[in-house]
């Protein structure tokens, strides 16, 4: 398990072999503008010099940034990332796991495991539902005199946490006569703690530092059932209502609260389903959990059978101490089961299997709708909304963003099948165009970005431009399809349509293999300096134009449905793509920041402490006021109000 790494008691450290093979890893899955991204991301500051001339080498710039990062002490952090994004990635998914388990990455070796595991991986469902289990499961401990993880949970609502009774049993007290299930008079919330996010080593300190979990309200017993003597084994009670669950309410509602501490989705919280589950022979089964104290893991195996009782589901999937309360899922993301033991019994049918058990979600959903109703009037899950407020999860060294809500809009929303193709952001110098680049990375995750500056647009001929997108891109399916080559007896207006056809069928043929990683971007930088002017490379700007879809009449539009386009530019720039349907941002309408400001300091400070009380947003209003009375007229606002927000998040 990755607790057995070289971890010291602040920061995690991996083997310079361990490093070698997580390079190896980036470089095969992930773009290189995105490996950057991860590493500007979680050190907090830009890291470009560092790299040198090696960007351009996958591998080598993949182990350099790792090296920064770990001589940062942040691969810990980087971990956490990469395992909530992996979902757009089987190869990364599968990687990062194993990499956890203190196995090795060798090509052959990552590829049987994907082979493996491609039934489970293939299913764009849970590949998009994995990120959204990872942030709802955590790690559950107990204060003095324990002081120790003592099990799983997950949230099942905004404030609501489900684990095992067998986990809390040092706390609950149970009615002899009734069998009722009550929390013991010396049992206080305060010192129930429910640790999220804990992805990557090192372990937390229990009791925390502050901050760091969320604990149980002062009235934090729900409802419970006591636990079943004998459970999974031949000499198990006969079952009545004993469902070894409890149901606790949290002092602050996580779940409605972006997840990392830059900010990013909501955390959510797993649906209880409205039907019984569905229990067919081998249904693919995947269970969240800490086994042993250690961070996040998952496995996945298959449904075996049915408990002599009916309320417990046997499957083949790996767990240890520390696994109690884990959730199990199908491989459509819905709840499967609250994982409570491992099963030993002497059943032939299971002879020599090594299985362990969950308790069906169903039963204890009939149960609660008779003793305790109002745990299941619950919302309905929550959107995916964006609660960004830095660029960088280091607090230390926040990048605040202030404003900038209808850019991140219309990129999400720009990611359904049908949305528009290309976005279009213009205003006057530091109004923060090039700062749009590093905001879409950190919107889109780990899909990929591809970046051309001023430079490569004056430089590079179509087939160069196409050469780097789709390298970048890690386009597959390119043997034996040769990219037209344009003759000297052929027009451009020919030549460069043919150009399109070609990149069209790739990425279709790709999209194939890898459905999550599209849609990808492709961002156009057509900023330079104050006073210079652009010159397109010989017919690079007529390229990109059919790419986005431009054509003349007569001619048939290029469709390219796996990529977008984001083109940054003054307002007087003449854009390639004149004609073609777009979206726009003009930075030069921002008037008054004050609301941006509060929503901004507001998030920050909910990502960072998850016991943080809400913030008077009358309050914050006239922070911001003061802030714009008394910048001067040579700093412009927004970044004048980031500043404040970096320094206040620095200080606390």
């Amino acid at each position: 398990m990755i607790d057995e790494l070289s971890i010291t008691t602040t920061e995690m450290k991996l083997t310079d072999a361990q490093l070698d093979d997580f390079a190896k890893l980036l470089a095969k899955s992930v773009s290189p503008g995105n490996i950057l991204w991860l590493a500007t991301s979680v050190v907090g500051k830009p890291i470009e010099q560092k790299v040198g001339n090696e960007v351009e080498q996958p591998d080598r710039a993949a182990r350099r940034l790792l090296q920064i990062i770990q001589d940062e002490g942040k691969i810990a952090d980087a971990i956490r990332v990469l395992r909530e994004q992996s979902h757009t990635n089987a190869w990364l998914m599968v990687g990062l796991k194993r990499l956890a388990e203190g196995e090795d990455l060798s090509d052959d070796n990552l590829q049987g495991l994907v082979n493996d595991y491609e039934p489970f991986l293939s299913s764009k469902a849970l590949q998009d539902y994995l990120p959204k289990v990872l942030r709802t499961v955590c790690a559950v401990a107990l204060g003095p005199p324990t002081n120790s993880i003592v099990g799983s949970g997950f949230l099942i609502a905004p404030d609501l946490v489900m684990t095992n009774f067998h986990v809390l049993e040092r706390l609950l007290d149970v009615d002899p006569a009734t069998h009722k299930v009550s929390a013991k008079p010396t049992a206080h919330g305060k010192d129930i703690y429910f640790f999220f996010d804990y992805l990557a080593a090192p372990a937390p300190n229990v009791p925390p530092e502050a901050g760091l979990a969320v604990t149980a309200a002062d009235d934090w017993l729900v409802y419970a059932r006591n636990l079943l003597k004998g459970d999974g084994t031949d000499h198990q009670a006969a079952v009545t209502t004993e469902f070894d669950y409890a149901v606790v309410r949290l002092a602050r509602r996580v779940g409605d609260l972006s997840a990392r501490k830059g900010g990013g989705n909501k955390r959510g919280w797993l649906q209880l389903p409205k039907e019984g589950i569905e229990v067919l022979l081998k249904k693919r089964i995947i269970v969240f959990q800490h086994p042993q104290k250690a961070p996040q893991q998952w496995d996945i195996g298959d449904y075996e059978k049915m408990d002599q009782s009916g309320t417990r589901v046997w499957y083949k999937v790996s767990s240890a101490h520390g696994s109690s309360g884990g959730a199990a899922v199908d491989k459509d993301g819905r709840l499967f089961a609250l994982h409570n033991a491992s099963v030993e019994v002497t059943d032939v049918a299971v002879a020599g299997m090594k299985l362990n058990q969950g308790i069906r979600i169903d039963k204890i959903i009939a149960d609660l709708a008779v003793e305790a109703p109002s745990v299941l009037d619950t919302p309905p899950e929550p959107d995916d909304s964006q609660l960004f407020w830095s660029l960088s999860d280091d607090p230390q060294n926040s990048s605040p963003i202030i404003g900038r809500t209808k850019f991140r809009e219309m990129v999400e929303d720009m990611s359904a099948p049908n949305a528009e193709r290309v976005l279009v952001v213009t205003g006057p110098p530091d109004s923060g165009r090039k700062f749009s680049i590093d905001l879409l990375r950190h919107t889109v995750g780990l899909r990929p970005v591809v970046t051309f500056s001023p430079g490569d647009l004056e430089s590079m001929e179509p087939v160069q431009f196409l050469e780097t997108l789709v390298g970048d891109l890690k386009v597959l399916g390119l043997g034996g399809k040769e990219m037209p080559k344009s003759l000297a007896t052929e027009s451009e207006s020919r030549w460069v349509p043919d150009l399109g056809l070609w990149l069209r069928e790739r990425m279709a043929e790709d999209e194939k293999r890898n459905p999550t990683k599209y849609p990808a971007w492709v961002v156009i930088n057509m900023v330079v300096v104050a006073g210079a002017r652009l010159s397109w490379a010989t017919n690079l700007s007529d390229c990109v134009a059919a790419l986005c879809g431009a054509h003349d009449p007569g001619q048939a539009q290029i469709d390219i449905p796996q990529l977008r386009w984001l083109f940054l530019a003054a307002p007087t720039s003449v854009l390639p793509v004149s004609g073609v349907k777009q979206l726009e941002e003009d930075l030069s309408n921002y008037g008054t920041f004050e609301q941006d400001f509060a929503d901004c300091l507001a998030l920050a400070r909910s990502a960072i402490d998850k016991q943080a009380p809400e913030q008077d947003e009358i309050t914050l209003m006239g922070m911001a006021r003061w802030i714009q009375k008394h910048t001067p007229e040579t700093l412009p606002l927004r970044k004048a109000l980031a500043n404040a927000v970096r320094e206040i998040i620095s200080n606390a």
